[in-house]
């Protein structure tokens, strides 16, 4: 029998089907497996590429956000360093004075401006907004800017710091004035509020655990995670990889199990930070390994369910590129739907090689470009909105170029007002990606602006005239009255009625009379005649104004005379006038039978402070900040019950920082009373002259 042979063929029949097993196996593992890989390395590339681009255009987006602040108001400052005004100021008699009457007169026309101050040479204060009378001729924390600021001949962003006036946190934008012979006599500077970025931020929507961090050149954070002004050190870990971060400027880094993007601001040596765990950040490459590593495994399994695999993970694989389609076009709406105009120019072929709706409609309006032509054919310098050797400087030099509110003639001849900034873009191997052109119409704020501005005017001349046509009438009047009171007969009915009516013609009068001050004092004309006066002597005088009303309401009044140092330089006058509508305040506002205390003491040398209490109606928490505006009593149902337009206290906290002083209110709350206190610097006691009384 031949059974050697049988064997020997079974063995090679085995044989040849492992072969061909084997090489089906092998044709269709390889391909597919090779395919596997060589997909997934390209994909994984590109999908880490364009994260760390999105990535990179987001911290450059939310760098200029921040820096735009910071650039407006160093624009600003470098404006009036270079006045001439600004060398009088320094010259003037009184400079203390005069500093601060300028900043009152500029400040609120800049609503991004927190802050404004004018120091001297050496750094010490001579006027700020807000006010701090207590810190004028002190030192107003110069090593945080004066270096920075004689360094250059523009405006230096400080680093962040505690503010003396209220101890927020603040960034102060800070320019030398110089004389023409280039010597500094002061520095003037506006304060950036930090909580105010952090509120601008926190509007802006971030990825899954991604949080964003500004950095200043100490390398100090600026927020906390919820944006809120950072108060605390930065640790030594914090510190050191800032320090690592700052050396590279602009890119990624990869440290701690976080990815880090951050980018620097043009107008200070600060940085954008964002940085994202990595296992999230690259989520989608992880999601892609996945699925193609099942894929993989089913392919060891057989040819068959490799294929069934392999159509699936294509399939995937699909829906994965729809996906990353869809996240491009998202992106691509918003730059297309964003009002601001944005375009990038290519640094060679000096064409632009993105541009959204609003910037083609801004080239067609006030770029001279021919209608019907397509902006993505024509060069940088055939759109007449920037000159082109200004881009070219800005490419070759990457120093930014902002215009603000620079007007332009549109094609129907208008004249519209928009902000131009040009910013070079460069990636992480210092590779010059292009020019960032964005252009955004500032024009309706502009009107808006200036119809503010004219209605203001138009409302305090309004005021003006209409108090010297209601003042005129009435200084006959109560001169009628007078006579009639000296020449009528016994009548009691006929003196009650006189009375009645001087009364409430001279409460007419001092209506009339708030509604000059506060016109005088919105149009900065208020006048002082300033003299040494004794506020104890002003005090009483204003108190004894008010003793007929106080009699009749039956109140208990308490005058406690505790200050030593009582005489300061002022106006006897605007100071009675302050004390009587404190006085006359609280006599309104309080019930028959309440009490008044009236108090003076020495908080501390060089000041007095002038307390005014009672026990009347109190004020509500939210009412308390609003209660020194014109016009404003609270709530309309106090105004019903009390009357009165609700100028005293505005009148008296202007008067009062016209003196360089400070006046403030506090209250429990309602029915719990009021109290108003004043304080203002002292001088020496006058010398006696004969025949002169103390």
């Amino acid at each position: 029998m031949a059974i050697g042979p049988l064997t020997t063929g079974k063995k090679e029949r085995k044989l040849e089907r492992f072969d061909i097993v084997l090489t089906v196996l092998l044709a269709g593992w390889v391909p597919s497996i090779l395919m596997l890989l060589i997909s997934y390395t390209t994909l994984k590339n590109t999908l880490e590429s364009k994260i760390l681009r999105d990535r990179q255009t987001f911290v450059q987006l939310i760098a200029h956000l921040v820096d735009d602040d910071l650039a407006s108001t160093a624009s600003i400052i470098s404006y009036y360093q270079t006045l001439p005004d600004m060398e009088r100021l320094f010259a003037a008699p009184n400079p203390q004075d005069t500093a601060q009457q300028w900043i009152a007169a500029k400040f609120f026309s800049y609503p991004r401006i927190d802050g404004m101050f004018i120091a001297s040479a050496d750094g010490k204060l001579l006027g700020t907004l807000p006010a701090a009378p207590n810190l004028v001729g002190h030192s107003f924390h110069p090593e945080v800017w004066k270096g920075g600021a004689d360094g250059g001949t523009n405006a230096y962003v400080s680093p962040v710091h505690h503010r003396a006036v209220d101890d927020r946190m603040v960034t102060d934008v800070v320019g030398a004035i110089r004389t023409r012979d280039g010597k500094t006599i002061g520095y003037i500077g506006a304060s950036i509020l930090i909580e105010r970025i952090g509120r601008r931020l926190s509007s802006i929507s971030f990825a899954d655990k991604a949080h964003c961090q500004i950095v200043d050149q100490t390398g100090f954070r600026l927020f906390t995670t919820d944006f809120k002004a950072e108060t605390e050190p930065t640790t030594r870990a914090e510190a050191k990889l800032i320090s690592d971060i700052r050396k590279e400027q602009r890119g990624h880094r990869s440290e701690g199990g976080n990815i880090y993007s951050f980018d620097p601001l043009e107008s200070a040596q600060w940085l954008a930070i964002i940085h994202q765990p990595e296992q999230i950040a690259y989520a989608p490459v992880h999601d892609l390994l996945r699925k193609i590593t099942v894929p993989a495994g089913w392919l060891i399994a057989g040819t068959l369910v490799a294929a069934i695999l392999a159509g699936r993970f294509y399939r995937r694989q699909a829906e994965a590129t729809r996906r990353i389609e869809r996240e491009v076009s998202f992106n691509e709406k918003i730059l297309a739907n964003m009002p601001i105009g944005i375009a990038l120019v290519d640094p060679e072929t000096r064409r632009f090689l993105h541009v959204n709706d609003a910037f083609a409609q801004m080239a067609l309006q006030i770029g001279q470009l021919p209608s019907g032509t397509d902006i993505e054919v024509v060069t940088y310098d055939q759109i007449k909105i920037v000159s082109p050797s200004i881009i070219d400087h800005v490419l070759a030099t990457g120093t930014p170029y902002q215009l603000i509110e620079e007007p332009f003639r549109d094609r129907t001849g208008a004249t519209r007002f928009c902000n131009v900034n040009l910013l070079r873009l460069i990636d992480s191997r210092q590779n010059i990606q292009g020019v960032l052109y964005l252009v955004e119409e500032k024009t309706r704020d502009m009107t808006l602006r200036n119809e503010l501005l004219s209605a203001n005017a138009a409302k305090d001349q309004f005021l003006a005239l209409l108090s010297h046509e209601l003042r005129n009438p009435l200084s006959p009047v109560i001169a009628m009255v007078a006579a009639l009171e000296t020449h009528v007969a016994d009548s009691d009915e006929v003196r009650q009625a006189l009375d009645v009516i001087r009364r409430n013609v001279e409460l007419e009068a001092r209506l009339i009379d708030d509604l000059l001050d506060i016109t005088r004092i919105a149009k900065g004309k208020l006048k002082l005649s300033l003299e040494p006066v004794s506020v104890h002597s002003v005090l009483q005088r204003a108190l004894e104004i008010c003793r007929e009303e106080i009699s009749q309401k039956s109140l208990e009044i308490e005058l406690t005379l505790n200050s030593h140092d009582h005489f300061v330089q002022g106006d006897p006058a605007r100071l009675q006038q302050v004390f009587w509508n404190l006085i006359k305040n609280s006599v309104k506002f309080t019930d028959e039978g309440g009490r008044i205390s009236l108090a003076t003491s020495n908080p501390q040398p060089g000041q007095i402070g002038i307390d005014v209490s009672d026990t009347g109606i109190g004020i509500e928490a939210d009412k308390l900040p609003r209660i020194f505006n014109a016009f404003e009593q609270g709530q309309s149902s106090i105004t019903r019950k009390f009357g009165g337009l609700g100028l005293g206290l505005a009148i008296s906290k202007a008067m009062v920082l016209a003196h360089g002083g400070t006046i403030a209110a506090s209250s429990p709350g309602p029915n719990q009373g009021t109290k108003f206190t004043v304080r203002l610097s002292t001088i020496a006691e006058p010398a006696m002259v004969d025949g002169e009384s103390p």
